[in-house]
């Protein structure tokens, strides 16, 4: 009876060190300390069901079906290097996101940068720019630091390895940003004339971001000469009586000027700047006679996942699959090679 008892408790402290391991391999990275929170329910992002998208071409699988080498131009050395794509990868997350963020945060990020990197080769955009497939310039496509890599940074990679974004077999478009403000932006919102296509997936979903978003990206305020403000709409007369003539879904601008001299919010910003207008999630804009004060909320156009949010999820202990749809709202991950 003793001898059964003693591999009864063998074969139980087997499986708990079989169980702990396992644990060990997911282990996510420590969050840093919690910022004051600033945060509102997320409610359940709205499932419609997945339809052929009008102009948008069905996505041919067909085409790779293993790991293509790519050419990556890298833009501080002016050159072309050839690399699987899956290494590449390894550098863009290694910038995009810090390499100690969580597991799930850098998995989710490693799917919709593998998307985002299709999607570019597929337009032919940076084949157009220096004859290569991709770009390192991050306002060309995506940043890159492969000194940066780390081992989570790979196993994030090769855990999502070959898998990308569809809806309605097409190939999702899978901008991301760095804080979207606990509400994310509609393609109307952020990129009215970049993107014709209607894109039912990007929807103004909210987060909780901002429990771990920094204080300056929460919340932020610029001061705009009046003048800087009326050559950036084309507006010639008095700048008091420019004003936000209309917001998106999202709460951001979507035009603002005077009567018929108005632009499009996410032009705006970007002849305002887009490391001086942070966002276009604007709480308030105020005119002294001579300066504009903006405040606003959030970094980046705002539109599908928000790295500060998919940070909170994944502390949460939200897995990379679901973090994705929360962000891009009915679409479906694929796996392309293995």
């Amino acid at each position: 009876m003793r001898k059964k008892q003693q591999v009864n408790f063998a074969i139980i402290t087997v499986i708990a060190m079989l169980i702990i391991a396992g644990t060990f391999i997911q282990l996510r990275t420590p969050a840093p300390k919690l910022m004051p929170e600033g945060g509102v329910p997320a409610p359940e992002a709205k499932q419609e069901q997945t339809q052929l998208l009008e102009g948008m071409p069905q996505f041919d699988m067909a085409k790779y079906p293993k790991e293509p080498v790519i050419e990556v131009w890298l833009s501080d050395k002016n050159e072309r290097k050839s690399m699987p794509l899956e290494t590449y990868l390894e550098g863009v997350i290694a910038k995009e996101m810090d390499p100690s963020w969580p597991f799930e945060a850098l998995r989710a990020q490693a799917i919709a940068s593998r998307t985002l990197t299709l999607s570019a080769m597929e337009a032919g955009t940076i084949r157009k720019l220096h004859a290569a497939d991709v770009s390192t310039d991050k306002d060309e496509l995506q940043a890159y630091a492969p000194e940066k890599v780390n081992n989570t940074v790979r196993f994030a990679v090769q855990s999502t390895r070959g898998e990308i974004l569809l809806y309605g077999g097409s190939l999702v478009h899978a901008i991301y940003c760095a804080s979207n403000g606990q509400i994310s932006a509609t393609k109307e919102e952020s990129f009215p004339r970049e993107i014709s296509e209607p894109l039912p997936y990007f929807q103004p979903v909210t987060d909780e971001s901002f429990q771990y978003t920094p204080p300056n990206i929460r919340e932020w305020t610029v001061k705009v000469p009046g003048a800087e403000v009326a050559a950036a709409v084309g507006y010639q007369g008095n700048p008091a009586n420019i004003t936000i003539l209309e917001k998106g879904p999202s709460g951001r601008i979507l035009y603002i000027g005077v009567d018929n001299n108005k632009v499009y919010g996410s032009e705006f910003r970007k002849t305002i700047g887009f490391d001086r207008l942070k966002s276009t999630l604007i709480n308030e804009m105020t005119y002294d006679g001579t300066t504009f004060l903006f405040k606003g909320r959030g970094w980046g156009n705002g539109v599908g996942l928000c790295q500060w949010g998919a940070y909170t999820s994944a502390v949460q202990g939200m897995i990379a699959e679901d973090i994705l749809k929360h962000y891009y709202v009915g679409t479906q991950i694929t796996k392309l090679w293995n």
